[in-house]
């Protein structure tokens, strides 16, 4: 027994030991955890030997012999992880003396923090290993973002959605070249999209929706081969997309509503195979809508509504089989809608057609009183209400669809996945 507990002993010796930290660094760390949260006597035990809940450490491979300790990862906010104590205040310092960080996520509660405020540091450029930075949901971090961001060269993925930031969108974030997620959105940055951006050759998503960005997309962004999500909805954009677009073949959702484009809806946009997602309502967007959008096979769902949109609805949406939410609603569209009863009834609540006065549909296609669309045969200008009977029976038949309707939220959700992001907490 004696034995037993002799060899314990000295096996748990041994790992204290081996995960020994460098001075400096554990001090930077001590200093940081204390000026942060509350939680515990952060200096009553070693870090890396019982590693505490938010960190991580790797051992140095330069030093296998002594088995070298560093800081790669904190996070703070979600138990288990540190919570944040009323005053806290990041010390931007100490940032030099944590080399190795490679994930830092630092999320502000505002409801317990009610008076934070401040700047994002410059020092943040010293963390050269940092791969993961998520700074978002901190109403109250304000001001423009470093110069000095350009200088992160293993950053992987930024996120500083969802905070009162402001000026340019930094044109150094293009030299990011291993970037594969930028999201910006839900901020105050104003003036151009900087054509830098479009030398991210790894960018798979780039969120820059609601802010106050003004000029045209710059068609540089059609560089960016591996990207897959573009959000620039809520801006002041204007102008054609760049005819280049069409290069992005692994792009899936195009969400572009609320800018004041003003321009023909572009064609190009149907030789995109893989697109599941195109939202670009309100938006200006007028002439008619291209005969390319019937080749999106992969398209799911399509929202042009309240834009100047004129002409025939192009029959191949209608053999789009994968379509399962439609709003062309308040534009100009004109002539019989050639959608059959089977595609009626299978959109179910996700079509919308209202706000057509030329609109209508023949006598022997089924009528949805929802799109508020009428008979041909019943209103010689196509438009106005259905009859009362044609309507019921067609609402009748569509009940067993308004299941489907509900997957409709979970789209929304998806196109909003900052808002899965780890909460935690940030004083600067």
């Amino acid at each position: 027994m004696q034995a037993t507990v002799s060899v314990a002993l000295l096996l748990s010796l041994l790992s204290v030991a081996a995960a020994a930290m460098d001075p400096a660094e554990r001090e930077a760390l001590l200093r940081v955890m204390e000026a942060v949260s509350s939680d515990r006597d952060w200096r009553s035990s070693d870090p890396c030997a019982a590693p505490w809940p938010g960190l991580e450490c790797k051992p140095d491979p330069s030093s296998s012999a002594a088995r070298l300790m560093h800081v790669t990862r904190l996070d703070f906010g979600v138990p288990p992880n540190p919570s944040c104590k009323p005053t806290a205040a990041f010390p931007s310092h100490a940032f030099s003396a944590l080399p190795h960080l490679q994930s830092l996520f630092l999320q502000l509660s505002v409801r317990s923090n009610p008076s934070l405020s401040g700047t994002l540091p410059p020092q943040l450029a010293s963390l050269r290993s940092l791969q993961v930075l998520t700074i978002a949901q901190n109403p109250l971090v304000r001001g423009e973002v470093p110069r000095a961001i350009g200088e992160l060269q293993s950053l992987v993925h930024l996120d500083l959605s969802y905070n009162s930031l402001t000026g340019p969108v930094p044109a150094r974030l293009g030299e990011l070249k291993s970037l594969a997620g930028l999201d910006l959105s839900y901020n105050s940055f104003s003036g151009p999209i900087p054509r830098e951006l479009g030398g991210l050759a790894r960018l798979q998503k780039l969120d820059l929706s609601s802010n106050n960005l003004t000029g045209s997309v710059p068609a540089s962004l059609s560089g960016l081969k591996s990207l897959t999500f573009l959000a620039l909805s809520n801006n002041g954009l204007s102008g054609r997309l760049p005819a280049g677009l069409s290069r992005l073949q692994d792009l899936q959702y195009l969400i572009m509503e609320n800018n004041p484009m003003g321009v023909p809806l572009p064609p190009e946009l149907g030789a995109i195979a893989r697109l599941q997602e195109v939202r670009l309502a309100n938006s200006g967007y007028s002439g008619s809508i291209p005969e390319t959008f019937g080749q999106l096979a992969s398209l799911t769902t399509l929202s042009l509504q309240n834009n100047n949109l004129t002409g025939r609805i192009p029959a191949g949406l209608s053999r789009l089989k994968r379509m399962y939410h439609l709003n062309l609603s308040k534009n100009g569209l004109d002539g019989a809608v050639p959608f059959d009863g089977a595609f009626l009834r299978r959109l179910g609540r996700n079509l919308d057609l209202s706000g057509n006065p030329g609109l209508c549909v023949d006598d022997d296609r089924a009528v949805v009183k929802d799109v508020g669309v009428g008979s041909c045969r019943g209103n010689g200008n196509g438009g106005g209400k259905d009859d009362d009977t044609s309507a019921a029976a067609v609402v009748r038949a569509t009940r067993g669809d308004v299941a489907r309707s509900k997957s409709d939220a979970v789209c929304s959700a998806l196109l909003r996945p900052s808002a899965s992001v780890l909460l935690c907490c940030l004083l600067l």
